[in-house]
């Protein structure tokens, strides 16, 4: 992978003991600037994971008008999903739809996960955290519309 430069985001999820979390962490280059972590109920699986990892992503660029950065993730299936033409689930297109309202450029890159990348490894140890977290910090029920 060339050198990665500029404002970027690492996605993660994981699940561990049967507990589920994802989290981001943000880089200016090399340096890490800010983190997020979330704890999802147990019935999630690592793909709604990952996503959510995205979404949270998004809706922090979004939040701190951060310009243009590339989310990175090593989630292939979700990035896919993220630039199919059609797709069935509302949280991807919600997502879908943030990054098109966006003002400044939002792209997504894949990485090869555990390939020793600072940025996914540090993803990856928060998401690992992220299982830890004794309460919720995300409920998602894929059955029932977001209410925001």
């Amino acid at each position: 992978m060339e050198e990665m430069k500029g404002l970027m985001i690492f996605t993660d999820g994981s699940k561990m003991d049967g507990r589920v979390g994802c989290a981001f962490v943000v880089f200016y280059n090399k340096t890490e600037l800010d983190y997020r972590k979330f704890r999802l109920n147990d019935s999630s699986t690592v793909f709604m994971a990952e996503v959510i990892a995205i979404q949270q992503a998004v809706q922090y660029v979004k939040a701190n008008h951060l310009g243009q950065v590339n989310i990175i993730s090593d989630c292939r299936s979700a990035l896919m999903a993220l630039s199919a033409a059609e797709e069935a689930r509302d949280i991807i297109n919600n997502i879908k739809e943030d990054i098109k309202e966006y003002k400044g450029k939002i792209t997504s890159t894949w990485i090869r996960a555990h390939m020793g990348n600072f940025g996914d490894e540090r993803a990856d140890q928060l998401a690992k955290e992220a299982t830890l977290i004794s309460d919720e910090t995300i409920s998602f029920v894929p059955s029932k519309p977001d209410k925001k």
